[in-house]
């Protein structure tokens, strides 16, 4: 089995320094009217960076696009996408059988069970849940009208905090008017992962015209790397909509096995090459509202993401916060009890660990951008039944999202945990 009976490793400084981390965003350019080095014994490698403010180096952007002059080097950060930019120091990090230190915090492993075929690697949750993340502070690369802070701004201005109950809270600036862009946080995980079992606990997520909230994964040199859109959507969604994009050579069987159904767009939509399809990439998106997303989902307190990334395939369950099984919430996750999943990209067409590889997790929220502005006048999407033109009287979604900060108390997002495991 991939991955089998992995420890924590840290990633070499050397690959840090020669690896490009450059790549392009398959969301800057939706066409949907939705949007390798696989290594044996490393599942989850930590990248930590210095928060030196001296130790800094140029991005290095290659996409379809975009251009390094797009970006500026953040100092002291290491992130990765949506077109990807690197800047990578030195990590401190330690590691026991028993026990993963992620600067400051130490986060317990899970015991070892007999009933499951996975092990919990890692915890992101509470006090320590930002530390498990880095904080992107670039412009943003699907031409949002947003300005995502440095962690620093992040918590100075109660944009990335922990609430009473525990619960990471990501918020976005409520201030009535801004200039340039709606301040918001967007997180790159500092660790990197091939394969494995992502579960995120999620009690509310962003959700009203102007927005366009992601959950997902992708490794660098995108799309060669490939890119795992488990949670997204744009306005006022009440379904999911899973994603994949990839390099030429992906592509889903027709019995692909999922609830969810092939979105229609400008391309075949079971071919899920990001350059062969102008980023399209193939998409499945609910029928039907199952309380997956947006006002639904938070009004019934959320619920469950998973993603399962082995031999088999890709794929993405969701269970809603009064149906989430026992082996969930006891810590010993059995996907094969799990049913229908939501998502499913089988290997039969698209092999994972060649098309999918050295992923980070993602958590952001933007406003308008590509996908969300082509959007804006939809009506009769994904269950979006009126159009955000039609709704707000605004013939532009950033226009909108400048000159209204209190129509976005809701565009936030609540993370009780996010936990990764892998194989025994």
């Amino acid at each position: 089995m991939h991955l089998a009976n992995v420890l924590l490793t840290l990633l070499p400084v050397s690959l840090l320094a020669t690896e490009s981390l450059a790549g392009s965003s398959s969301h800057s350019a939706h066409a949907l009217p939705a949007r390798r080095r696989h290594n044996k014994g490393r599942a989850l490698s930590p990248i930590k960076a210095s928060n030196s403010s001296s130790e800094h180096e140029t991005n290095r952007i290659a996409s379809a696009g975009a251009s390094a002059d797009d970006f500026s080097p953040v100092t002291g950060r290491r992130v990765s996408k949506r077109a990807q930019c690197g800047v990578s120091s030195p990590a401190t990090s330690s590691k026991t059988s028993s026990t993963i230190t992620v600067g400051a915090a130490v986060v317990p492993t899970a015991a070892a069970t007999s009933s499951s075929k996975w092990k919990l690697d890692l915890e992101a949750k509470g006090n320590s849940f930002f530390d498990t993340f880095n904080f992107w502070a670039y412009d943003d690369p699907t031409h949002g009208t947003v300005t995502y802070v440095s962690q620093d701004e992040a918590t100075k201005s109660n944009l990335a905090t922990v609430n009473g109950k525990g619960n990471a809270v990501l918020a976005v600036d409520t201030t009535q008017n801004v200039q340039k862009g709606r301040k918001a946080v967007r997180l790159h995980s500092s660790y990197i992962f091939n394969g494995g079992l992502i579960l995120a606990d999620i009690v509310h997520m962003p959700t009203g015209c102007g927005t366009w909230p992601a959950w997902w994964s992708n490794g660098p040199d995108w799309p060669n790397k490939g890119e795992i859109d488990i949670l997204e959507g744009t306005h006022s969604w009440d379904r999911n909509q899973v994603s994949v994009h990839t390099s030429d050579g992906c592509t889903i069987p027709s019995n692909y096995g999922a609830s969810a159904v092939l979105t229609t767009g400008s391309f075949v939509n079971t071919n899920c090459a990001s350059y062969a399809t102008s980023n399209q990439g193939c998409g499945q998106r609910e029928s039907a509202s199952h309380q997956a997303y947006g006002e639904p989902f938070n009004q019934n307190g959320g619920g469950v993401y998973a993603m399962k990334w082995d031999t088999s395939g890709i794929s993405v369950y969701f269970f809603p916060r009064n149906a989430i099984p026992a082996d969930i919430t006891q810590g010993v996750p059995l996907p094969e009890t799990w049913g229908t999943p939501m998502g499913n990209f089988p290997s039969t067409s698209c092999e994972p660990f060649k098309f999918f590889k050295d992923h980070h997790t993602i958590i952001n929220t933007t406003f308008c951008g590509d996908w969300a502005n082509s959007d804006w006048w939809t009506a009769g999407s994904a269950g979006n039944g009126q159009s955000c033109a039609a709704k707000t009287g605004y013939n532009s979604c950033s226009d909108y999202v400048l000159n209204n900060g209190d129509k976005f108390h809701e565009a936030y997002w609540e993370f009780a945990s996010v936990k990764y495991y892998q194989p025994k």
